[in-house]
C-alpha cells in the first residue's frame, strides 16, 4: 500500500539524522563552534571552520561548498537549516578578509542550490524562507574602462540585508547594496536591484512594486 510509512522508512531517517549529527560533531572537532544538534549531510566541505558558529538545531543537507574566511565569520542562528548544494563565500583570502561575512538569525530555511556570495556581507533577520536556486550577491565587478580587463579592474563590495519575515521565492536574484525589509516578498524569478519596502510584493526582471501585504484586493 502506497503513501504509508514503515519500520524500515522511519528507522533509515533515524539512521541518516545519527550520521548528521556525527559528521556535525566531526567538524567541531575541527574548530566548528555550534551549539546542540548541529548535523551535516554527506559532502560538506567547510573552508576556515574556525570562522563558523552555529546555534542549536542547525542543519547542513550535502553536498555544500562553505567558504568562511573573514574577520566577522559566518554565524547561523538557531532551528536554521539549509537545503544541498549550498554554495557561501565570504570572499576572503589569507591576505584579505576584513569584508566579507553572513549572518543569519533564527528559524530560517534556504532552499536548494543556494548561492551567497557574501564578499561585501550578507545579513538575513529571523523567520526567513527563501526557495530553491535563489542567489545573493553583495559584490560587484568593476567595469568601467573599457581599455582594460574587467578581470582587473577590481571588485566592490556592498552589503545585502534581508529583514525578518521575508519570502523569497525560487529562481530570485538580489544585488549588492540590496536592502529587503521586513515582511517583504520576492516573486520567484526576480532579480532585485533596488531596495525594498517593508512588506512589499515585488515581482519581474528589474523588481518592481506590485502591491503590499494586507492589501484588499483590487
Amino acid at each position: 500500500m502506497t503513501g504509508r510509512v514503515g519500520k524500515l522508512d522511519r528507522l533509515t531517517t533515524h539512521l541518516l539524522r545519527r550520521l548528521e549529527l556525527l559528521r556535525g560533531r566531526w567538524w567541531r572537532w575541527r574548530g566548528v563552534s555550534a551549539g546542540k544538534r548541529f548535523g551535516l549531510g554527506p559532502g560538506v566541505r567547510i573552508f576556515y571552520p574556525r570562522c563558523l558558529t552555529a546555534g542549536n538545531d542547525v542543519t547542513i543537507e550535502g553536498p555544500a561548498y562553505l567558504h568562511c574566511l573573514s574577520e566577522r565569520g559566518v554565524r547561523i542562528g538557531s532551528n536554521s537549516s539549509f537545503g544541498s548544494n549550498l554554495w557561501l563565500h565570504c570572499g576572503g583570502s589569507p591576505a584579505d578578509h576584513s569584508h566579507g561575512y553572513l549572518e543569519v538569525g533564527e528559524h530560517v530555511f534556504i532552499g536548494a542550490n543556494g548561492v551567497l556570495g557574501a564578499g561585501g556581507g550578507i545579513r538575513i533577520g529571523n523567520y526567513v524562507l527563501i526557495g530553491q536556486c535563489v542567489n545573493i550577491h553583495a559584490e560587484n565587478h568593476n567595469f568601467a574602462d573599457r581599455n582594460r580587463l574587467i578581470g582587473e579592474q577590481g571588485v566592490t563590495y556592498a552589503e545585502v540585508v534581508i529583514g525578518d519575515d521575508v519570502w523569497i521565492g525560487s529562481k530570485a536574484t538580489i544585488l549588492a547594496g540590496v536592502t529587503v525589509g521586513q515582511g517583504a516578498v520576492i516573486g520567484a524569478g526576480a532579480v532585485v536591484t533596488k531596495s525594498v519596502p517593508p512588506y512589499a510584493i515585488v515581482v519581474g526582471v528589474p523588481a518592481r512594486v506590485i502591491g503590499y501585504r494586507g492589501e484588499s484586493a483590487a
